[in-house]
């Protein structure tokens, strides 16, 4: 009896096993179900959102970025594309003005050597058009921003042909990299602006060169020609150059002229008679 009851169980046993099957059925087919259901959702994801992603990935990895244009947002699918970035206006000379810039550099030339032969003036063409480089120690004394007099007559020289072009002139101001001890000059910054505005205001108030086309600017020992490693190079870079920009100043328009209204006749009001002793004394 023992017997059967050992066999009974095992049989029950072995029938409870054999359905086991079925959870791991059910499990599959529920995580099938799933995987469709995420695979129709993905199908039918908004297309015009998608086209905004895909249009910004394109622009992104594209050379439409580096040339300046505004990636697209994807932020707001129906915001209009942004305008492309404008290109920054610059003073530099395009091929149509190298040969008038090259006379002009001929003629500035001209004008130098004929004041004196001297290795502290030199005329050339840069990207923004012509520009003489004066030695600082050929227009200054060390760590002062007075004009030496023997230097005037360059100057006098050069802004002859300043004077009849139209085009602005910007004066620059430059040291070497020896820190300056000066209670007047704290840094070689102030030395520099103040050696770009002695020319300057030289330009304006005795040669007579425009002020409206005149500017100066001071870059300190930050713009070196060469390296200040030597004595030599140092000299180099302690210099002022005048650029005769490739841009012209344009004159503000005169304003229009408009009738006065018409008014009636006011009588006339005499007035007083002032003297010539009484002019002077005003």
């Amino acid at each position: 009896m023992a017997k059967g009851h050992r066999k009974k169980a095992h049989g029950d046993g072995g029938h409870e096993n054999a359905e086991r099957w079925l959870l791991t059925y059910a499990d599959l087919i529920t995580l099938l179900m799933v995987f469709f259901v995420v695979l129709y959702s993905m199908s039918s994801a908004d297309t015009t959102k998608f086209k905004a992603i895909s249009a910004a990935l394109q622009q992104a990895f594209n050379i439409d970025v580096l040339q300046g244009r505004a990636a697209t947002s994807i932020g707001d699918a129906t915001a209009a594309p942004a305008a492309p970035v404008s290109p920054v206006v610059d003073n530099l000379i395009n091929d149509a003005q190298v040969p008038q810039v090259s006379r002009l550099e001929s003629k500035i030339k001209a004008v130098v050597d004929g004041v004196a032969q001297s290795p502290d003036v030199s005329v050339s063409i840069d990207k923004e058009g012509v520009v003489i480089r004066l030695s600082g120690s050929y227009l200054f004394d060390s760590g002062r921003a007075e004009l030496k007099p023997n230097s005037l007559s360059i100057l006098d020289a050069v802004s002859s042909e300043l004077r009849i072009q139209s085009n602005d002139i910007r004066v620059d101001g430059h040291t070497d990299s020896t820190p300056i001890d000066s209670p007047r000059y704290p840094t070689n910054w102030e030395l520099s602006v103040a050696r770009a505005l002695a020319v300057t205001r030289y330009l304006i108030e005795t040669d007579g060169v425009p002020a409206g086309r005149m500017m100066a600017a001071g870059f300190g020992e930050f713009r070196p020609l060469v390296p200040n490693d030597s004595r030599d190079n140092r000299a180099l870079n302690r210099r002022v150059e005048i650029h005769l920009l490739s841009s012209v100043t344009t004159a503000a328009p005169a304003p229009i002229a408009t009738a006065p209204p018409a008014t009636s006749p006011q009588p006339a009001i005499p007035q007083p008679q002032i003297t010539a002793s009484e002019h002077l004394e005003q």
